[in-house]
């Protein structure tokens, strides 16, 4: 038992409260480091999830049909959320036979429930199919395409969440999204961690961009890939 003579407790200084001004420097600094780095990235930002999710931006540039359109992807979400009150994972998936000449398969751009971890709520399939060259540039690519967004279905539309969503994908935006060309290949190895991926020409930056894990192999030509863009909310 302490003295009680020998006055009142120190605590160390790791326990103990920081000064006032010490502790508005901290959540300045921390704030900043925060609103910095959603910016760069457009997925993350101080208001937690559901500021993730609204922060976040569209995918890499896309091509039209006459040519670069110099715009972010499609899949941009609303601000502050779109006032949706469930929060999701967005992403972009596909398959297709390809090879150095060849490619024609789909890409479904999809929502999954419950921050990620639950089902399917939305998928909207396109098919992808070859028009003619990528632009050049992907030195790690085995292999590049300008293909082009065909006709689409929507496979799976929870309480219609397709429409009333971040991906905002309704009658008219799946319209928009047909017709539209991207350049797309495969990288079999970017070194460290990355491993195969697939990559997309972003018409913005002119510049070829890292889009999703990938595999493909040389014997079937079967190419597949996943690429989860980030939070998004959605209804109803």
């Amino acid at each position: 038992m302490r003295d009680a003579a020998a006055g009142p407790r120190i605590l160390p200084a790791r326990f103990g409260r920081r000064p006032a001004a010490s502790r508005l420097l901290l959540l300045a600094v921390t704030g900043a480091a925060c609103s910095s780095a959603g910016g760069a990235s457009g997925a993350s930002g101080a208001g937690g999830l559901a500021g993730a999710a609204a922060a976040k931006g569209g995918s890499a540039g896309t091509l039209s049909a006459g040519g670069a359109t110099g715009a972010a992807g499609s899949s941009g979400s609303a601000g502050a959320g779109g006032g949706f009150a469930n929060l999701g994972v967005c992403g972009r998936r596909g398959k297709a036979t390809a090879d150095g000449t060849s490619f024609d398969g789909f890409e479904e751009r999809y929502l999954v429930g419950e921050q990620g971890f639950g089902s399917d709520v939305c998928v909207v399939r396109f098919e992808l199919k070859r028009v003619g060259e990528a632009p050049a540039g992907c030195s790690v690519c085995t292999w590049t395409h300008l293909v082009e967004y065909g006709a689409a279905s929507v496979t799976t539309d929870t309480e219609g969440v397709c429409a009333k969503s971040d991906l905002g994908l309704d009658g008219a935006a799946i319209t928009n999204v047909v017709g539209s060309r991207i350049g797309i290949g495969f990288a079999k190895q970017l070194g460290g961690a990355h491993g195969s991926a697939r990559m997309t020409y972003n018409s913005t930056t002119a510049s070829w961009d890292v889009t999703g894990n990938a595999t493909w192999t040389e014997t079937d030509k079967a190419f597949k890939f996943d690429y989860r863009e980030g939070l998004c909310n959605y209804g109803p």
